[in-house]
């Protein structure tokens, strides 16, 4: 049976210096900073297996949020 691994990436917008940070959580590791726009970021994270499985945004005033959640099958391990 398969088994997965999640990361999640999260852009928050100002839309008054039209600037956004984008952060990635991958498994095991902390939040990091990224360069680049969101597409850039997720294309990179395509690359390399991860699939996109649930996308959320919310935005009020002058801001703006994004999470996108993905997933990708873990390398096989043999049993311990």
């Amino acid at each position: 049976m398969p088994t997965w691994e999640y990361a999640s990436v999260i852009t928050a917008n100002d839309a008054e210096s039209q600037r956004a940070g984008v952060s990635v959580k991958l498994p095991g590791g902390s939040s990091e900073r990224q360069q680049g726009d969101t597409s850039t970021v997720l294309n990179q994270l395509g690359a390399e297996g991860w699939e996109l499985v649930s996308y959320h945004s919310s935005g009020a005033g002058t801001w703006g949020f994004e999470q996108f959640w993905l997933k990708r099958q873990s390398e096989a391990r043999p049993p311990a």
